[in-house]
């Protein structure tokens, strides 16, 4: 009898670790359908208003473009209908996803061209292919509550014509016409240690 009850007891133990792993892959399946919808329905077909269904209201940006703070869910949202109006045909196309507890991590390749207006700076109608990396925190109801990521900016300016690739050299006229303001007393674009070395 006492055989019994132990193996009962044992099955009993297996079974709730086994309803307790159900439990964490169905969370964890449904935090990465969240994160496929963010880019299927919000992004690729361009619909913003999408993300009060994935994100929670009071969502925390951990990575803030340059000029741009972003505080909350509809900061992010102006942030990307901003983006859209750049980028009209942008498009992220899903790499690979992997997701542990409550985590989603996503390796995903842009590709856009810049025939809009964006963030105050006229297009460029230059094309951007570049990748990036989206880490996102989910809640219980599968709601995105904070990001991290990074994507290749150095890349995507050097697409836009907005820096020189990495590694070329600046053209003879731009190095004379520096020559000349630094021979002239125009020190706005020596480093300022470099002069108190002087």
């Amino acid at each position: 009898m006492k055989k019994i009850i132990y193996i009962l007891l044992i099955a009993a133990v297996f079974a709730s670790c086994n309803q307790g792993d159900n439990k964490a892959n169905d969370q964890i399946a449904k935090n990465k359908a969240s994160m496929q919808k963010f880019y299927d329905e919000a992004m690729n077909k361009h619909n913003p208003a999408m993300m009060d269904s994935l994100i929670t209201a009071d969502f925390v940006e951990h990575q803030n473009p340059p000029g741009m703070k972003i505080k909350n869910r509809d900061d992010l949202k102006k942030m990307f209908a901003d983006f859209i109006t750049g980028f009209p045909d942008l498009n992220f196309k899903v790499n690979f996803m992997v997701a542990d507890s409550d985590m989603v991590v996503t390796h995903y390749t842009f590709t856009g061209t810049n025939s809009g207006p964006m963030m105050g700076m006229p297009a460029t109608n230059k094309k951007n292919i570049y990748d990036g990396v989206d880490i996102v925190r989910f809640n219980k109801d599968g709601k995105g509550i904070e990001h991290w990521g990074y994507f290749e900016e150095g890349k995507m300016m050097t697409q836009l014509g907005m820096m020189p690739e990495m590694g070329a050299m600046p053209s003879d006229s731009s190095m004379k016409k520096m020559d000349s303001k630094l021979k002239k007393g125009d020190t706005k674009m020596v480093d300022p240690k470099m002069q108190k070395a002087k």
